[in-house]
């Protein structure tokens, strides 16, 4: 039995976009979370991240239920929601490829699994630290990883929003990674799409919400936040307070 109890906040931002292509799953009875950022114009980029929202959590399920590993099994989930998003493409009409990104967490006994692909971001705010659980799989961050630019030149390359992974995308053959974590209380997880993390960064995650009554008050003040700073994109996020049961 888990130590902790779980609050969620979540809201999803059109922003200045034609259609929100963002989509969120918050399943507090399983306690699996999910945002998914849609792309490939129209409604391709909405159906790409609907099928991810659709297909994971259901995935995810059945292989627990079939006695999987926790890891095996959220890899299991991204990668059928992959393949179904790669066969949806093909069949479409336009040359544009569809596709979504997506960073999910699931708790599971004492342990909360973390992955993401894209650059939908995970963070782990703890004890006034931030923490990235994800990898952004765009070219700026690679570059920055192998030290060519600097976390700042990253922000500000033209390369921030190129992504060299993402769900639909016909050249990634590696399994998702997956991060596994063992919650403390007062630990705060943010799942967020990046129409907010391009625009709301670690410092202003770092006191984990403390000045609202609740993490849906938080979770509304971070998308106002991002879309005051100028946020053109849809903006998501789901925010997830643990604490002694």
């Amino acid at each position: 039995m888990a130590k902790w109890t779980v609050q969620v906040g979540s809201r999803s931002a059109q922003g200045k976009r034609a259609n929100n292509e963002d989509a969120l799953i918050v399943d507090e009875s399983r306690r699996m979370f999910l945002v998914a950022d849609g792309m490939g114009g129209q409604d391709q980029g909405e159906l790409a991240s609907r099928l991810a929202a659709d297909i994971i959590p259901e995935a995810i399920q059945d292989a627990l239920q079939a006695n999987k590993e926790p890891i095996e099994a959220v890899r299991y989930g991204i990668d059928l929601a992959h393949q179904t998003i790669l066969r949806t493409s093909k069949g479409q009409l336009s040359s544009r490829r569809m596709g979504t990104t997506a960073v999910l967490a699931i708790c599971l006994g004492d342990e909360v699994y973390v992955s993401g692909v894209g650059d939908s971001p995970a963070y782990l705010v703890r004890q006034g630290k931030v923490e990235q659980l994800t990898i952004d799989h765009t070219v700026a961050d690679a570059l920055s990883r192998s030290g060519t630019l600097t976390e700042e030149q990253a922000r500000q390359s033209p390369w921030r929003n190129v992504l060299y992974r993402f769900l639909g995308c016909a050249e990634m053959q590696d399994s998702a990674e997956v991060r596994a974590y063992r919650p403390q209380p007062g630990d705060r997880l943010i799942l967020a799409s990046d129409g907010l993390s391009g625009h709301v960064f670690p410092e202003d995650l770092r006191d984990g919400g403390k000045g609202f009554a609740n993490m849906q008050e938080w979770a509304d003040h971070l998308v106002q936040l991002a879309l005051d700073r100028g946020s053109r994109d849809n903006v998501t996020v789901v925010v997830v307070a643990f604490e002694a049961a």
